[in-house]
C-alpha cells in the first residue's frame, strides 16, 4: 500500500467540513425547474415535508462541492435546492468561504483540477457521514430547508485565523425572516487522529511550568523549582538553546536534551503529586472549557480512523458540545492524575470516576525545531508542553454522538 503524502490533515478535513456543510444545506429533492414527473415529484416532497426530512448526501456530492468551492477562487456563492414544498420557487443563498495554508491549497487545486479526489476518499466518506446524522446541524438544514423563506446561509472555514483567540474552524451562520426564533451560529472546531491538542505551553524557560500548571493553582514547590535550576543552570547561562545546529543527529549526541527531558519529567511528576493531595477541580474545568471554546459555545467534530500498512485512514468521526451542559456533567465528575513518562515524554493523564479511559493528558515533548531550506536548513533544541483530550473526554457527555462509514 503507498503512503500517503498528505500536508496538515486538520487543514484538509476543515475545507471537507465545510464542502459537506455545504453540500447538506444544499441538497433537497431537485430544482423544481428541472422536474419532469410531476406527480412523483409531488408526493415525494410531500411525504418529506411531513418526515421533515433530506435526502442523505455522499462522497461525490462533498468532492463536487469542493471543486465548486475551489473553482470559484475558495469564495463561493449559489443558490441551493428549491425548499421542499410542492413547485415552491423558493431557494435560499450558500455563501462560503474557505481559506488554508499553502500546502493544502496546493494539494486541492491538483485534484480539482484532475478531478481526482481518491486520496482523500476517506475524509468525503467520513464528513459526508457526520453530516448526514448530525443532530444540531440537521436542525438547522431543516430550518431552512422547510420554512418557505429565502435564506441565507454563510459558511465560513478559515484556518488563517490565530487559533488562540479564535477556535472555531468552520462557523456557519443563518439570516431568516421565517419569524421564528433567532438561529445561532454553529461553530465547530475540527480534529483528526494524533491532532487533538487544544492548548500548548512552548519554551524551555521555568516560567513555562509555571504558565502551564499555575493556570490549574498548583505552585511547583521552591525544592522542585531549586533542582531544575540547578540542572538547568549551565545550559541557561551558555544560551545552548538559542545555538542552531546542522542536523538533529547532532543535537541527539550531546546529553543536553537527556538531561532536560529528565528535569522537565521531576516537575511533572511533582505537579502529579499535587493535583492527588487536593484536586484542583474548578479551575481544570475552567482550563478544559475555555482551551476548547475560549468562552464561546463550540462543538468539537472530530474525526476517527483505523491504521492500515502504517497510514491512518479516516473511518467515521464523534462529536463533543462544548457549552454549559458540558460544563455541569465535567462539575458531577471526581478527577484523578496518573503520572507516566516515555523516553521523550512526560505525561499527566486525567482520568474520572465511571469514565474508562483518561479524559485528556498534560505532555512535555523534546523537538529539534528546523528553519531555512535546502543546505541553509538548521535546527535548534525547543521543548513543547501540549494538552490533548484522549478519547474519554468523548464518553463523559450522553449528547455525544458517534459515526462510521
Amino acid at each position: 500500500m503507498v503512503k500517503r503524502n498528505l500536508p496538515n490533515r486538520g487543514y484538509i478535513f476543515e475545507a471537507v467540513w465545510a464542502a459537506a456543510v455545504a453540500a447538506r444545506f444544499y441538497r433537497r429533492i431537485g430544482d423544481i425547474e428541472n422536474i419532469i414527473k410531476s406527480g412523483a415529484f409531488e408526493k415525494s416532497a410531500s411525504r418529506r415535508v411531513t418526515l421533515q426530512t433530506l435526502p442523505r448526501i455522499n462522497a461525490k456530492d462533498v468532492s463536487e462541492m469542493l471543486m465548486q468551492i475551489w473553482n470559484s477562487g475558495k469564495r463561493l456563492t449559489k443558490k441551493t435546492q428549491n425548499d421542499v414544498h410542492f413547485k415552491s420557487r423558493v431557494k435560499d443563498s450558500l455563501i462560503i468561504s474557505v481559506g488554508v495554508p499553502a500546502p493544502v491549497d496546493n494539494l486541492v487545486t491538483n485534484m480539482v483540477r484532475t478531478r481526482n479526489f481518491g486520496e482523500i476518499n476517506d475524509f468525503l466518506r467520513s464528513a459526508a457521514a457526520i453530516a448526514n446524522g448530525h443532530a444540531n446541524l440537521n436542525s438547522k438544514v431543516r430550518r431552512v430547508a422547510f420554512n418557505g423563506f429565502e435564506d441565507v446561509i454563510n459558511i465560513t472555514a478559515d484556518g488563517l485565523v490565530d487559533q488562540r483567540t479564535v477556535k472555531a474552524d468552520v462557523t456557519v451562520t443563518i439570516q431568516t425572516s421565517d419569524g421564528g426564533p433567532d438561529v445561532p451560529p454553529f461553530p465547530v472546531s475540527c480534529k483528526v487522529p494524533g491532532g487533538e491538542q487544544f492548548a500548548q505551553v512552548s519554551g524551555y524557560e521555568w516560567q513555562k511550568f509555571e504558565e502551564l500548571f499555575g493556570q490549574l493553582g498548583i505552585v511547583i514547590p521552591p525544592q522542585i523549582n531549586q533542582e531544575w535550576l540547578s540542572s538547568m543552570q549551565q545550559y541557561l547561562d551558555e544560551g545552548v538553546f538559542e545555538r542552531k545546529y546542522a542536523t538533529r543527529q547532532a543535537i541527539e549526541s550531546t546529553v543536553i536534551p537527556q538531561n532536560t527531558k529528565n528535569a522537565a519529567k521531576r516537575v511533572y511528576r511533582s505537579a502529579a503529586n499535587l493535583m492527588n493531595s487536593n484536586f484542583p477541580k474548578q479551575n481544570f474545568i475552567n482550563y478544559v472549557v475555555n482551551g476548547f471554546s475560549n468562552g464561546v459555545d463550540t462543538e468539537l467534530v472530530k474525526l476517527t480512523g483505523s491504521t492500515r500498512g502504517g497510514e491512518m485512514y479516516m473511518t467515521g468521526g464523534k462529536t463533543l458540545k462544548i457549552d454549559q451542559e458540558f460544563r455541569t456533567v465535567l462539575s458531577n465528575l471526581t478527577f484523578t492524575a496518573e503520572y507516566k513518562e516515555t523516553e521523550k515524554s512526560a505525561l499527566i493523564l486525567i482520568n474520572a470516576n465511571g469514565i474508562n479511559k483518561p479524559l485528556m493528558q498534560f505532555r512535555y515533548r523534546w523537538e529539534n525545531q528546523s528553519s531555512g531550506s535546502g543546505p541553509n536548513k538548521t535546527y535548534k533544541m525547543y521543548p513543547r508542553h501540549y494538552l490533548e483530550a484522549l478519547d474519554g473526554m468523548f464518553d463523559i457527555d450522553p449528547r455525544t454522538q458517534k459515526f462510521s462509514v
